[in-house]
């Protein structure tokens, strides 16, 4: 998808069924790097930039090279691109970079393309890890889900469509429920207290220069927001219960989209939110309408490698299309 998005072509790694170049575990590597390295940044000078021995991250240039040579190619084709064409993201980088050429040049489009190649894809696939791994281990939510995407038709439609998908309130709570247990970016992103420093809630002084930050995957467990059990996989939080009142409900739900940071916040608020949550939700209701799908192995968890991206192995399911009926 992002391959698409990007330069209008996918990677082929769906096609071919394999890691064919190396790219993605090589990708997964650096960001492990980066998280480590990220927080003592004197150790990069030693390792990644070491002059006589490079100990550092997998060697990234294929992708590196792949990304200049989309660049160079769309810039000596840009004159033969039909106005019909969708444009991608390459083609906005390239209108930015003759619009704007005092502060938008190649080097500056390149590192554009970069990021949404490193980061746009991990984030998405662990998310929806994590998701099809919260249902596959809570069959009573799974079924709930597949009763009301079911209730949609979408069995041989090519995808269900963003804004069915949307309307659906167990699905939305289904998601939001996972990626508050498994943000897909699990450590803090710094900043440094202004020279005013910086008051607390509780009245707790931070003095200026301090280095502070919020963990999204702490945040997403705090009792006082989210209850005693935050740890459950319990979707309905985020639905209206019996007993409560509208005005209750409300309250309550502004109170945990207030502490729901997992794409950050405020003005440094992740800007492929969007795109991510698209795929998202129409990745999960399009595979639960087509497909019943089991883990391969009940005694089989899948393994969470603590980084940056929290990424995920040993997700392994069986899946069995369904009828048009939505019927195996």
């Amino acid at each position: 998808m992002i391959g698409s998005l990007t330069f209008s072509q996918p990677f082929g790694y769906m096609k071919k069924g394999h890691d064919f170049d190396g790219a993605i575990i090589s990708s997964a590597l650096s960001v492990d790097y980066f998280a480590q390295i990220g927080q003592m940044p004197f150790l990069d000078w030693l390792l990644n930039k070491n002059p006589m021995v490079r100990i550092g991250p997998p060697d990234m240039s294929h992708v590196t090279h792949f990304s200049i040579a989309q660049l160079q190619r769309r810039l000596e084709q840009q004159e033969q691109r039909k106005s019909s064409e969708e444009p991608d993201f390459l083609d906005h980088f390239i209108d930015g970079m003759k619009s704007n050429p005092d502060s938008v040049d190649a080097k500056l489009v390149l590192n554009f393309l970069l990021a949404n190649v490193l980061a746009g894809a991990d984030t998405t696939a662990i998310a929806l890890r994590a998701i099809f791994d919260f249902l596959l281990q809570n069959q009573h939510a799974m079924t709930k889900l597949k009763s009301e995407i079911l209730t949609l038709g979408f069995y041989d439609a090519e995808a269900v469509p963003y804004s069915r998908a949307r309307s659906l309130p167990y699905l939305d709570a289904v998601i939001r429920k996972s990626l508050r247990m498994h943000p897909s970016v699990a450590m803090p992103l710094e900043r440094y207290v202004p020279n005013t420093g910086l008051t607390l809630p509780d009245g707790s002084f931070v003095p200026p220069g301090a280095s502070v930050g919020l963990n999204p995957y702490i945040i997403g467990r705090n009792e006082k927001v989210w209850g005693k059990n935050a740890d459950e996989f319990r979707p309905d939080r985020w639905l209206k219960a019996e007993d409560e009142s509208e005005e209750e409900y409300q309250q309550r739900l502004r109170k945990m989209n207030g502490a729901d940071l997992t794409f950050g916040g405020g003005s440094r608020i992740c800007i492929g939110r969007h795109i991510a949550l698209i795929q998202i939700y129409k990745a999960v209701a399009t595979l639960v309408s087509r497909y019943d799908i089991q883990l391969a192995d009940q005694n089989v968890r899948m393994k969470i490698i603590s980084g940056w991206f929290p990424r995920q192995t040993g997700l392994f399911v069986r899946m069995r299309k369904r009828s048009k009926m939505g019927k195996l």
